[in-house]
């Protein structure tokens, strides 16, 4: 269910878990390759960017930073609907729901997010959705002060790990990437509380800390 801070309605008594989409729910990069190819792209891994990574085939050129917000848009309108699933995110995240609050916090465009909302439920998990543009550690603030329960936050970025780091002291924050290709250039995750590459030791975490 496509929402947003001011009019969500969780159960003030349950702990809330704040999770990522792509990378964490979503196998974003595979979609994102074959996406690349049939333009005749591809991703070459060399930073945690997009910017300097997309480059043409025919001669290694990079893609204009100008060229990327098209690209990127385009992406999502023709695969947000079909991205395939991180393993054994359904599963865990099916069991965690009859214990927690669950909100989807994603970075899209948002005239595309009701297809994620749709993948979702297309999957079998009808969890609250909210859209987001930037850094997330205001909304997850702001998120924070509907439970009186704990709070626990995944994403496959620093960045954005970072950015809650900065924004909360309560939050538990997971790093959870699995993406062999993205693993050998992952920057140091300083401020998670727990780095993981497997739903199931998520599920540990959370058990625990709840």
């Amino acid at each position: 269910m496509l929402t947003d801070i001011k009019n969500i309605k969780i159960n003030s008594n349950l702990p809330l878990l704040i999770c990522d989409a792509d990378e964490v729910i979503f196998q974003f990069m595979n979609g994102f390759e074959n996406f690349l190819n049939k333009k005749d792209l591809y991703f070459s891994y060399e930073s945690f960017m997009l910017f300097g990574n997309i480059k043409k085939i025919k001669d290694d050129s990079i893609l204009q930073k100008k060229e990327i917000p098209t690209l990127i848009n385009n992406f999502f309108r023709e695969y947000a609907i079909s991205l395939k699933l991180i393993d054994g995110s359904k599963k865990i995240l099916k069991e965690l729901s009859k214990l927690i609050n669950i909100v989807i916090l994603t970075n899209m465009p948002t005239e595309y997010v009701h297809k994620r909302v749709q993948a979702l439920e297309n999957n079998e998990m009808f969890y609250y959705v909210i859209s987001n543009k930037g850094l997330k550690g205001h909304v997850c603030a702001e998120l924070e002060k509907k439970t009186n329960s704990s709070v626990i936050f995944i994403d496959d970025s620093p960045n954005q790990i970072a950015s809650v780091a900065t924004n909360s002291k309560k939050i538990l924050k997971i790093h959870f990437l699995q993406h062999p290709k993205l693993l050998k250039i992952l920057p140091e995750v300083k401020e998670s509380d727990f780095n993981t590459r497997e739903w199931k030791d998520i599920k540990k975490i959370i058990l625990k800390n709840i």
